[in-house]
């Protein structure tokens, strides 16, 4: 596949969070959270970025936590670091025609071969009231399922919004809200 074909990352339907890893019998690893304690993760959970993300240069490896506490909210928690946790939701939650168009260069570092293993993931910025939780559109990270390799691509589009309100009301913030309601309070720590 060339990487004109696979150039534009689409978000897609609600993240699954049993994929990848999930697996009878897959290796696990202990990580250690600020939020979660200590705790396993599959080990095919874990996720290395190609370009680390923005203000988190040293820190390059993250492990994806899933707490059925606040789905469909996911964790990345970098390793080695316990005090650096972001939370993140699949971008199809909060906009379904979102797209993040790629240079050859972003789908060569994270090894994209087929757009299907593309997952758009938005970092959220938590706060106590669920109306005013925001999605940051201007800086997603493009997740390569398969090879679990992502990055952070950062665009310069002014109309790309990096406070996007996620609890917001109307019929298309349906799936908006219950990212919002998913994360009502900060993490205790």
């Amino acid at each position: 596949m060339s990487t004109s074909e696979i150039a534009s990352a689409r978000a897609g339907p609600r993240l699954d969070p049993g994929s990848p890893g999930g697996q009878p019998g897959a290796a696990r690893l202990r990580v250690e959270s600020y939020r979660f304690g200590s705790i396993e993760v599959d080990a095919a959970r874990i996720v290395r970025f190609v370009c680390p993300i923005v203000g988190f240069e040293e820190l390059s490896t993250y492990a994806l936590i899933v707490d059925e506490g606040s789905e469909p909210v996911l964790w990345l928690q970098a390793l080695g670091a316990p005090e650096v946790l972001f939370p993140v939701v699949d971008a199809g939650l909060v906009d379904e025609t979102y797209t993040v168009d790629l240079t050859d260069e972003e789908v060569s570092s994270i090894g994209l071969d087929r757009a299907d293993d593309a997952r758009l993931l938005l970092v959220l910025t938590l706060d106590p009231a669920p109306s005013a939780v925001t999605a940051n559109l201007r800086a997603p990270i493009v997740w390569n399922t398969r090879r679990a390799t992502a990055m952070q691509v950062v665009r310069q589009d002014p109309t790309l919004s990096v406070s996007h309100p996620v609890g917001g009301t109307g019929g298309k913030c349906r799936s908006n809200k219950e990212v919002a309601r998913a994360c009502p309070h900060t993490p205790q720590g």
